[in-house]
């Protein structure tokens, strides 16, 4: 599905939680991630979690532009503070310095 949607020009990034079946097949961008199987971003109702995923699976569609990216992830399960990786973020982007270069 994801080369399909990528032969009409649409990128496309992959979550995966065996990097195995990730680098055995063609995927356009995959970021890998170290959960448990059905869970690729994160614990149920852990929403923090679930959006530095999503957060990065994104960020990997603006910066890895050619096809075949595996990016592993270095997230574990359960061993982050994935509140306080969201508002190092925040902080970290609205630094007036970050602002003027549009990071």
């Amino acid at each position: 599905m994801a080369r399909a949607i990528e032969s009409v020009g649409i990128p496309t990034v992959l979550v995966m939680m065996y990097k195995q079946v990730a680098d055995a097949l063609p995927s356009p961008r995959v970021c890998y991630v170290r959960f448990p199987f059905g869970q690729p971003l994160g614990e149920p109702g852990n929403t923090d979690q679930q959006r530095v995923i999503v957060e990065d699976a994104l960020h990997m569609i603006l910066h890895a532009t050619e096809p075949g990216v595996l990016r592993e992830m270095p997230y574990r399960w359960r061993r982050e503070n994935y509140a306080r990786i969201l508002s190092d973020r925040v902080n970290y982007l609205s630094q007036p310095s970050r602002l003027a270069a549009g990071d």
